[in-house]
């Protein structure tokens, strides 16, 4: 699967193209608009390769539609890192609490806070790194169970992300999705490293990330999303 991603970009006869539109469109991304039609992109990838169709990449049409895609696929992101953010916020309060508390007091008593307030700190930062592997996990998940569905419960339904998330399948696309991820940013970093080449990173991290959606559209390929509302509404059972 990693090879197969790696080449999956520069596939098809508009696949200069495509890859232009792309990277100027990360180019601008810092006016955030450009950035939400690469997400519909992205999520387009996905779509498709899930599908079957690994011939060759989307082409970039279609714009009104690849904007909605790419407005889900952001909120859907924002949905599930609110949770670990807002975690990492409070393990950062949570630490300055017992400085605080030393440099306004003194005696043992004082200490025995400051002590307790770190190890209070430091079971919340634990708790704040599994809640935001699992985000990371989870979230192209959400986001390819989004893709398959058309629906935006869909990255959220227990019902669907259990048949994604919980295959064999979807766990090496997603380890593949990893190490490609990284493996642009150390390209891209050695890239902008030059400062001639500084222009083409946006591109390289394109690249990449048409390469990683890949991955994701692969893992979930073969799975079967089983939406808990279709499960109820076969049964004749209301949804709780």
């Amino acid at each position: 699967m990693f090879e197969d991603a790696l080449r999956f970009p520069w596939n098809g006869e508009k696949k200069v193209e495509t890859l232009l539109v792309g990277g100027v469109l990360s180019l601008l991304g810092f006016l955030f608009v450009p950035l939400l039609f690469v997400y519909g992109y992205l999520v387009r990838v996905v779509r498709q390769v899930a599908a079957g169709n690994t011939e060759a990449p989307p082409v970039f049409d279609e714009w009104g539609d690849l904007l909605v895609d790419g407005v889900v696929a952001f909120v859907i992101s924002l949905v599930y890192l609110l949770v670990p953010v807002i975690a990492i916020a409070v393990a950062a309060f949570l630490f300055l609490v017992p400085v605080t508390i030393v440099e306004g007091g003194t005696g043992p008593r004082t200490g025995l806070l400051a002590a307790g307030g770190v190890l209070v700190a430091l079971l919340v930062l634990s708790v704040t790194l599994v809640l935001l592997l699992a985000a990371l996990y989870l979230l192209p998940a959400g986001v390819a169970a989004y893709a398959r569905t058309g629906r935006f419960g869909a990255a959220f339904s227990p019902g669907d992300l259990r048949s994604v998330a919980g295959d064999r399948r979807y766990a090496i696309g997603w380890l593949v999705f990893v190490a490609i991820g990284v493996l642009a940013q150390l390209l891209a970093g050695a890239i902008a490293a030059t400062g001639v080449g500084a222009l083409l990173v946006p591109f390289v991290v394109f690249y990449g990330n048409v390469a990683s959606a890949y991955a994701i559209g692969a893992g979930v390929a073969d799975v079967d999303i089983a939406s808990e509302t279709d499960e109820d509404a076969t049964t004749g059972q209301p949804a709780v």
